[in-house]
């Protein structure tokens, strides 16, 4: 899982902050993600923001030209050409993370994620949204994704608890046993 820096959620604070003046956290929220899945779509794009050998102007350049094709309003644009002039284009995933997080607990929504071996079916998915809504007592916000190195199981990370039901860790930790034995 995706970790995030201090600085990306003090940028990521700071997005938001600007969001609520202006009334459209939602709508900056919806652009964030897709810019954040076009970095995911894209290794080649996500290395050219890290590389450190890529100029920050260059950088600039590419996510303006990137903003204008995919329409994003003028407050995420130039919040992304800050990001990358200030030479943290390679921590924008981490800022989209970081966003999500800070605006689902400004919404009072707990953030959850699961990560299981196998695809989860919607009742599946709604059974876990239910469970941490009953421990966190409020709406959930659920992320899924799939990770077959899990073998079987799953990951529920609920903020910064992780609970961890994967055949792979429980192999891990009778390999470590058998090794101390």
């Amino acid at each position: 899982m995706l970790q995030v820096s201090e600085a990306a959620t003090r940028y990521a604070s700071a997005l938001l902050d600007l969001a609520s003046e202006e009334n459209v956290i939602p709508q900056v929220e919806a652009e964030l993600n897709a810019f954040g899945a076009a970095l995911d779509a894209s290794a080649d794009l996500t290395g050219a923001l890290a590389a450190p050998t890529v100029s920050a102007e260059n950088k600039v350049a590419v996510i303006q030209a990137i903003s204008a094709k995919m329409g994003l309003s003028q407050l995420v644009a130039n919040f992304l050409g800050v990001v990358a002039d200030n030479r943290r284009a390679g921590e924008i995933a981490g800022m989209v993370r970081a966003f999500r997080d800070l605006s689902a607990a400004k919404r009072g929504v707990t953030r959850a994620s699961v990560v299981s071996a196998h695809e989860l079916t919607a009742a599946q998915v709604k059974e876990l949204e239910d469970l941490v809504a009953s421990v966190s007592g409020g709406e959930v916000s659920m992320d899924v994704r799939v990770d077959p190195e899990l073998i079987a199981g799953f990951q529920l990370k609920i903020g910064s608890r992780l609970i961890d039901a994967s055949a792979k860790s429980k192999l891990d930790r009778m390999n470590l046993a058998m090794k101390g034995a």
